[in-house]
């Protein structure tokens, strides 16, 4: 759905100032911007989470041009941008599983100076309107166990934890994630 403009809420509790947000499924020519705003968000939010060799590892295999590109341009899977000001500040990917009627948030970040303003929820609020038109009646995602943060703004949004998991990556690497689950809201 087209996105209008909206109120965003300063991070430091101040009063909302109309600021243009948009929304829009990426673009091949854009999943470079892509790649590095996911290597800033992660840069800052996951030292102290995982390792920083696990950091680079996860980078390059999730954010590989053509793993980005897989997202692209199928009923069943996409890659939502987020933009403030006409400038990239988050995004999400998605795609439909082998599960009946599930459809998985694989990737869900906004840069730390636009988070607490509504863009996450936006995003999910997005993703879940196109896994439902894919026939999906459950989102579900994986958060690292230890991302405190994470955890509390999915569940401020109605997922709950549904089963924990370690899931080995390669090169001696494994996410050690909750996987977390919520119903889809038919309009």
């Amino acid at each position: 759905p087209p996105a209008s403009p909206s109120d965003v809420v300063p991070r430091d509790g101040g009063r909302p100032m109309p600021t243009p947000i948009t929304f829009a499924a990426a673009r091949a020519d854009q999943l470079p911007e892509v790649q590095r705003l996911a290597a800033t968000i992660w840069r800052a939010h996951y030292p102290g989470i995982i390792a920083p060799a696990q950091i680079d590892y996860m980078l390059e295999r999730g954010y590989a041009l053509d793993a980005l590109a897989g997202f692209l341009g199928r009923p069943d899977r996409g890659l939502e941008l987020a933009a403030v000001d006409d400038v990239l500040a988050g995004f999400a990917a998605w795609y439909v599983t082998d599960v009946p009627a599930e459809a998985k948030i694989d990737k869900l970040y906004v840069l730390p100076a636009r988070q607490r303003c509504g863009l996450g929820g936006r995003l999910i609020a997005r993703v879940e309107a196109l896994a439902a038109a894919a026939g999906a009646s459950t989102l579900i995602l994986n958060v690292n166990k230890r991302n405190v943060q994470a955890i509390a703004a999915y569940g401020k949004h109605r997922f709950a934890i549904r089963a924990a998991v370690i899931v080995p990556i390669g090169d001696g690497f494994a996410m050690d994630d909750y996987v977390m689950a919520r119903p889809i809201v038919r309009g």
